[in-house]
């Protein structure tokens, strides 16, 4: 084999085994651009798709990206990946993958030499990727891997993303996986485990490892949840599990993407455990009213789990004065807690952490608002003609509460109880569900 050839495969070799970060060069800029694309989904959620590709071979690295960028995933667990292998033009399809949709990858190879390069499992994550670690699965032929990869949602929230792809052989070989996976994960409450499983919901390596993971399907998708073949799907083998720490609601969609690989892709919406919002990071249509009196503008609430509010938060447009006092209350008007908040993006949503959290009970109603010197608040009329419900949160329908959004003109603000057709004035809370 050619020297230069050597080189480059043995380059590859020491990136996928590690954390395949871009080159020091490059590493301001994708962190800006990683930083930039964090929103979440709306409601605080977290999108996680698993992806068999079938190493790009039916279609093209263009047409899966857009099929992955169509869903505006957060972290994308891929299987079937080459890397540098003869039969995909010697191209790195993990690093194009990441090139392609604007988001940090990390490679793990499955098959350490493969024609010509390496074969095996990937993420892509708009999250930075602190590591990777590959981890060898009992194989009865091929070599499997579960591939753990850190993510870094938070500096509070390191996120175990597990990725692999079971075997063909038969389904004790796929129970010795199940259980090579099961304590390779064990202790990791916040895992996720995306792949192609190779098994029905009945095998005996599906049910040993729903003894440590929950099924997102189960949980919240609807129907046979089939993923295979794609052209017309006859089988339910791709999988997104969940660690214990994930209790909160989940919605889950098989995409209806056809040609693009033989496999179609799973996404689970998740809600963050220890972080939901009833808006997340949604925009309002109205994001100044020109309106210029003195106002507090609310959202009525309630958890149906009882909880902690971790902070009070508003989106602001970019004509309001700055000077802002958020206010969480009963539904009766006592006060629970006050802060001053301080600009930050604009426009955007502001928040402000409160220092001690706020206990609040399963099913109480509360308002959240804010006081506005000079109004020029956010607003949607309509916007809660329906109850708007994220995670264990809801903000209920105008109609069954006597009025939701409120308001109340005064200097300084106070307790608002008025209401105007159904208007949402884009107030929210962060809310932590009780253990």
């Amino acid at each position: 084999m050619h020297p230069r050839r050597l080189f480059l495969l043995a380059l590859a070799a020491v990136f996928t085994l590690t954390h395949c970060a871009p080159p020091e060069a490059e590493l301001e800029a994708n962190l800006t651009q990683g930083e930039s694309t964090q929103a979440l989904t709306p409601g605080g959620g977290l999108r996680f798709m698993s992806y068999n590709i079938k190493h790009g071979e039916l279609s093209s690295l263009e047409s899966v990206a857009n099929v992955i960028k169509g869903q505006s995933p957060d972290l994308v667990a891929l299987q079937e990946v080459d890397v540098l292998t003869h039969r995909s033009g010697n191209v790195d399809q993990a690093a194009r993958l990441g090139q392609l949709t604007g988001m940090y990858h990390a490679f793990v190879p499955s098959l350490l030499s493969y024609d010509g390069g390496q074969y095996g499992l990937a993420l892509l994550s708009r999250y930075p990727i602190r590591s990777s670690q590959r981890v060898p699965l009992r194989s009865a032929a091929e070599q499997r891997i579960l591939a753990i990869v850190e993510v870094e949602l938070d500096p509070q929230h390191i996120l175990p993303v597990g990725i692999t792809h079971f075997g063909t052989t038969g389904s004790s070989e796929r129970l010795n996986q199940a259980a090579d996976v099961k304590a390779a994960l064990a202790g990791k409450p916040w895992a996720l485990l995306g792949g192609d499983l190779n098994a029905s919901p009945s095998e005996s390596s599906i049910t040993s490892l729903l003894q440590q993971f929950t099924d997102a399907w189960a949980r919240g998708g609807s129907g046979s949840g089939y993923t295979h073949s794609a052209s017309f799907p006859t089988k339910r083998i791709d999988y997104i599990l969940l660690g214990a720490g994930w209790t909160s609601p989940v919605s889950a969609s098989v995409i209806s993407a056809t040609s693009q690989s033989d496999h179609r892709p799973l996404v689970a919406t998740l809600i963050l455990p220890w972080s939901q919002t009833l808006l997340g990071d949604r925009v309002p249509g109205t994001p100044v009213q020109a309106d210029t009196k003195a106002v507090e503008v609310g959202v009525r609430f309630r958890s149906n789990v009882a909880g902690t509010i971790e902070a009070l938060r508003f989106y602001r447009g970019t004509g309001n004065a700055n000077g802002y006092v958020a206010r969480l209350w009963t539904s009766s008007g006592t006060l629970l807690a006050q802060l001053p908040v301080t600009d930050q993006r604009l426009p955007g949503w502001q928040e402000v952490t409160l220092p001690s959290p706020i206990s609040i009970s399963a099913g109480a109603t509360y308002v959240v608002s804010y006081y506005s010197s000079n109004g020029q608040f956010a607003r949607d009329v309509d916007g809660l003609l329906n109850a708007i419900v994220s995670g264990n949160l809801t903000a209920p329908s105008s109609a069954s509460v006597g009025g939701n959004g409120v308001y109340v003109y005064a200097t300084g603000g106070g307790f608002p109880t008025n209401s105007y057709k159904n208007t949402n004035y884009w107030v929210d809370v962060r809310f932590k569900p009780a253990p």
